[in-house]
């Protein structure tokens, strides 16, 4: 029996290799990592100080001393089986996840930009870590049989308009059985039929002006890199379909487009994780819609209509996830961070926006004539005195500081919000306190410190604002601040703090 860990064992501890691996995220978990994660899962306080003192115990390797099995081993449990090349110059064996990886590896080592074919064989992948501690290994796969790549292009347009992904037609694909991620996607990016038409042409004339855009845009720039890409293509109509859901009149429509955009963020998932390691502009966007479909799928989660497989790729809904995603919805490396890291967050100072222009393309500022309901910002004003009278003294100096500056900044974002009532200026209002966070603010956040929770319960509304006019956050304001009264301690003193907080 495998020693496993937290609710319905989501973590397996495999001893032949020293690993501990997430089921549910389908990647081993790194010893510095393991807290955040847990987080992640949404395992608090007790739980999760009793779960890290038992895995304690256990002798986990790091990514970098992590004994890789010998080639053609069985898949390991619980991570996905991928499709890749092994080179096949004389004593190399270097594994690639794309032949577009594979062409690079054989200019950059074996000095041949257009080797000869056969230059590298199909066969089945799976790796332990992801990010930057990534190393693949060759396991079997059954049902599949290697072959050279004679016809196959890389990661782009192929001739006669036709796009050749990982190889040929008996490639290997997602075969673990342990692993639900979906098959890859079909190999032309053009084969769409009358229906995805029909979606594809909803997203360029109404989904595309509904999404944040600062970095990217929508309606140009992933439309036309979607052309050449199919998983591309597929994310894209996942936003759409969802979008639809939204706008159904009828459960019968809306749980079929809900179906519908489970299907098609199957086959962008399969093909941007793959592809991801490359950190092109392609993938980026990817990144960003992985989070605009994490909301979604937030936002549909009480739905008898919703996919469930989609929930192992989606993290569970807690604080530090939700902050996390709304802003990796319009800063794509930010996005693609988020997706690769074992971390929920990253630094603050890493990825604080320097520009004044918000995600809808509005200039950022303080002096913006708001028109925040009076009585709401007089609570602000008060609530560092009405926090100090229900709760104990703060840890440190420190602590009471930034939780103070939290406030002032989040009194700002009030009046950038209600400058105007619009997608825009919503968004800005609501995305700006989150750029202002202080790394310590977030690590009180994270170990669930009552006054960080009380802080982030007033910034509710500006998410429910934002709602009115972003339908794939509608509905997260309310599951947000649910989230933080459960939180919280059950004092009625504290409790009140929370109460009758609206836009």
């Amino acid at each position: 029996m495998p020693i496993t860990f937290g609710p319905d064992n989501f973590l397996e501890y495999n001893e032949d290799h020293g690993v501990l691996i997430c089921l549910a995220c389908k990647y081993a978990i790194q010893k510095a990592a393991l807290g955040s994660h847990l987080l992640r899962h949404k395992v608090y306080r007790g739980e999760r100080r009793r779960m890290l003192s038992a895995i304690s115990r256990l002798e986990l390797a790091e990514p970098d001393h992590v004994q890789l099995p010998p080639a053609n081993s069985p898949p390991v449990r619980g991570l996905p089986v991928l499709a890749g090349f092994r080179c096949t110059a004389d004593g190399c064996e270097r594994l690639c996840a794309s032949l577009k990886r594979m062409r690079h590896h054989w200019s950059e080592r074996h000095g041949m930009s257009d080797p000869v074919e056969p230059f590298c064989q199909a066969v089945s992948l799976q790796t332990f870590f992801r990010g930057t501690k990534l190393r693949y290994f060759e396991v079997t796969s059954p049902g599949t049989r290697g072959k050279s790549p004679s016809s196959a292009s890389d990661d782009t347009l192929g001739g006669g308009g036709q796009q050749h992904r990982v190889g040929l037609g008996d490639a290997p694909t997602h075969t673990d059985q342990t692993s639900v991620l979906p098959r890859q996607p079909p190999t032309s990016p053009f084969n769409l039929d009358l229906e995805m038409l029909r979606y594809f042409h909803h997203f360029t004339t109404t989904t595309s002006l509904t999404l944040p855009s600062h970095h990217l845009d929508w309606q140009t720039d992933a439309v036309a890199q979607a052309l050449n890409l199919r998983w591309l293509m597929c994310g894209l109509l996942a936003i759409s379909t969802s979008h639809l859901a939204v706008l159904s009149n009828t459960e019968t429509d809306r749980r079929a487009h809900q179906q519908q955009s489970a299907q098609f963020f199957g086959e962008f998932y399969a093909g941007w994780d793959l592809a991801k390691s490359d950190s092109g502009s392609a993938v980026k966007i990817g990144a960003q819609i992985v989070c605009v479909r994490r909301c979604c799928y937030w936002a549909f989660l009480d739905s008898p209509a919703t996919d469930r497989s989609t929930a192992l790729i989606s993290r569970p809904f807690e604080l530090l996830s939700l902050m996390a995603t709304i802003k990796g919805c319009t800063n794509p490396e930010f996005a693609l961070h988020l997706e690769v890291s074992d971390m929920p967050d990253v630094t603050q100072e890493q990825t604080r926006s320097r520009s004044t222009r918000s995600e809808f393309g509005v200039t950022a500022t303080s002096q913006l004539p708001g028109t925040a309901p009076p009585e709401m910002l007089e609570r602000l004003r008060t609530l560092p005195y009405r926090m100090a009278a229900a709760l104990q003294k703060p840890d440190s100096a420190r602590d009471y500081f930034e939780a103070l500056c939290a406030i002032n900044a989040l009194a700002e974002c009030w009046s950038m919000s209600y400058a105007a009532d619009d997608a825009a200026t919503t968004w800005l209002g609501m995305q700006s306190w989150l750029t202002r966070l202080s790394d310590h603010f977030m690590q009180m956040l994270s170990r669930g410190d009552p006054a960080t929770l009380i802080v982030l319960a007033y910034w509710c509304p500006l998410v429910e604002r934002a709602e009115r006019h972003s339908w794939f956050l509608k509905g997260l304001a309310a599951r947000l601040h649910s989230h933080i009264v459960a939180d919280l301690p059950e004092d009625s003193a504290v409790q009140n703090l929370v109460e009758d907080l609206k836009a």
